[in-house]
């Protein structure tokens, strides 16, 4: 007689299918005929009864399903025969049975006698050809030497079933084939499991449940999933991660793999889009310096259109508004997939007025690649202009002019990886990217020779490096560690104003004012400690380390020290939006609080 059980499962959006054959029905049967004659059948009362069970004369564990009946005492006598043979005594047998109807309810009792264990003697791993037999083996809780647990082996096939899965085989079956009762002292089982591997599905289409703008193709690529190609290393959560990081979703769900009749799959991907618009504002206030005055309000604006025509496109235009009598404009536009192709690129225009001093405008391109595993490798092409206004043409005390009218053309190489869990509030993961850029500058200006003023060219090349990193490490239940830093370094011989990097305020170095510190190198390094309290927000406190190095030039003094910064703040998730508020200060100023309000409005 044979004991057959067989499931259709679903597991990470895939069917899975398996069977498990045990050959062991015959010896239940067997016990069971002996707990049928006598007084077995004595009984046709239908109460209901406490039923018991002694095994070699102790109380034995009896997890029945169901409460028998008087009258059902030969299906109860199986039940409590199938209990213990499933710890391993395949030669249990039932001596005999008592019934008390004196009691209320009526109690039962049967006596066992469970006979020597039989274990595990050898497994046999027929039809894997594309894994690895003994891996599987090692890896499987069922093990010569132990008992035959159903439940163990199931484990040990969801298991194995992932394995092939993560290979690519979706298709794969797994059942025992057989299952022997070898003689011995004592005796043992030999088991005997097949596997089908069947084979890797092609990927018909792409679906998504929910969204209207977005391509399916744009879709594909982002998942990195090519239709009509085997399906090989599907990984869900890695394709809701990519999808994720786009920032176009709002909620990604979990992708559900579906097998067509014609071995076929269809990948499906429940989501929810972003607004196809989204306005962040970001409004900053500045104590006023040395305690007199009023304060300053400092801000700026970001708009940005996303996911344009559904194929991923981006473009965006920022007004910057930091303290003093500057201002900035940010325009950018970039396209993921060129020609459906892994290629981006981006295109851009800087441009920045400080006061009456100067003007400078740059254009910008950006090429990559795209990767394998989150990897973005991409190269840079920049152009900057640099005009001098009436204060910047003016000499000073060494005769020379303060801005030079300058063009400077950069090339560069850098790479970018980002593994998080999520975009908005990751919980863990990476992000690190850097950018190298090498170039060469062409300066003409006014000099001061004796009582003649002359122009002079000069050329100067110049080297400029940015890096910036983060790590999330999950610590507690709903807590996370960020742990991250970012540098930026300008090497060359000679420094103009307009050449220095803006560092310190909401995004750079917390604490301080915006765009405070104008240097050629400054490092930060951040930690915060973060509360969670759903998806997109968590409250968190901070501390900046930032450092930052000058030598002197035409209009500035030498500067080199340790600025450190902290405080605390909080982002909320809202149907209009996210928003964001931070105060923070820094040791040499703690009465000044820099608070920083941002908010974040889909259109």
């Amino acid at each position: 007689m044979f004991l057959s059980l067989t499931s259709l499962r679903k597991k990470k959006g895939v069917l899975r299918r398996w069977a498990v054959v045990f050959i062991i029905g015959g010896l239940v049967a067997m016990g069971g005929s002996r707990a049928a004659h006598g007084q077995v059948d004595s009984t046709d009362r239908a109460l209901p009864a406490a039923w018991s069970l002694i095994a070699d004369g102790r109380a034995a564990d009896w997890p029945s399903e169901r409460a028998w009946s008087l009258d059902s005492l030969r299906s109860a006598a199986l039940d409590a025969l199938a209990a213990i043979q499933r710890e391993g005594y395949y030669f249990a047998r039932i001596d005999s049975h008592h019934v008390d109807t004196s009691r209320t309810p009526p109690e039962a009792r049967f006596f066992v006698t469970r006979g020597p264990s039989v274990p595990i003697g050898r497994i046999r791993l027929d039809g894997a050809a594309a894994l690895d037999s003994l891996d599987l083996l090692t890896r499987m809780q069922t093990r010569p030497g132990r008992t035959l647990d159903p439940d163990r082996l199931e484990d040990d096939f969801e298991e194995i079933l992932a394995q092939y899965e993560e290979a690519g085989f979706l298709l794969t079956q797994i059942q025992v084939l057989d299952i022997a009762l070898m003689p011995g002292d004592p005796p043992r089982l030999d088991l005997t499991i097949r596997i089908d591997e069947g084979g890797a599905p092609t990927l018909r289409r792409v679906e998504m449940t929910g969204a209207k703008r977005t391509k399916m193709s744009y879709l594909a690529r982002v998942a990195e999933l090519r239709p009509g190609s085997p399906l090989a290393g599907y990984d869900p959560i890695a394709i809701q991660q990519r999808l994720e990081a786009t920032g176009f979703f709002r909620d990604v769900g979990t992708p559900e793999l579906l097998i067509e009749g014609d071995s076929g799959a269809v990948v499906r991907i429940p989501a929810t889009e972003e607004a196809p618009g989204a306005f962040d504002l970001v409004l900053g206030y500045l104590p006023a310096a040395d305690g007199g005055g009023g304060g300053s309000l400092v801000g700026n604006g970001h708009l940005v259109f996303r996911n344009l025509f559904g194929g991923g496109r981006q473009f965006s235009l920022k007004l910057n508004r930091p303290p003093g009598q500057v201002s900035s404009i940010d325009v950018r536009a970039a396209d993921p997939f060129i020609l459906g192709l892994p290629l981006s690129i981006e295109g851009r225009f800087e441009g920045l007025q400080q006061d009456s001093t100067y003007a400078k405008r740059g254009y910008g391109l950006e090429v990559g690649y795209r990767l394998i595993g989150g990897l973005y490798i991409f190269s840079t092409f920049n152009r900057e202009v640099t005009r001098p206004g009436l204060a910047g043409v003016m000499l000073d005390t060494g005769g020379r002019q303060l801005v030079p009218l300058a063009t400077a053309f950069f090339a560069g190489l850098g790479v970018r990886l980002q593994r998080v869990d999520r975009r908005i509030n990751p919980r863990r993961g990476f992000f690190i990217e850097t950018n190298f850029e090498q170039g060469r500058k062409n300066r003409s200006a006014l000099r001061r020779v004796e009582q003649d003023t002359t122009r002079e060219s000069t050329s100067l090349r110049q080297d400029r490096l940015r890096v910036q990193a983060r790590l999330y490490l999950p610590t507690f239940r709903r807590q996370v560690f960020v742990l991250g830093g970012e540098a930026w370094l300008l090497r060359s011989n000679e420094f103009d104003v307009s050449d220095l990097f803006r560092f310190g305020g909401a995004t750079s170095l917390r604490g301080y004012d915006e765009e405070e510190f104008r240097v050629p190198f400054a490092t930060r390094l951040l930690v915060e400690y973060r509360y969670q309290l759903d998806r997109t927000s968590y409250g968190f406190a901070f501390f900046d380390l930032g450092y930052v190095e000058r030598s002197k030039t035409i209009d500035l003094e030498s500067l080199r020290g340790f600025y450190p910064g902290y405080g605390l703040g909080f982002q909320v998730g809202t149907d209009l939006g996210l928003i964001n508020l931070s105060l923070a200060a820094n040791p040499d100023d703690a009465t000044g609080v820099r608070a920083h309000l941002g908010l974040s409005i889909g259109l």
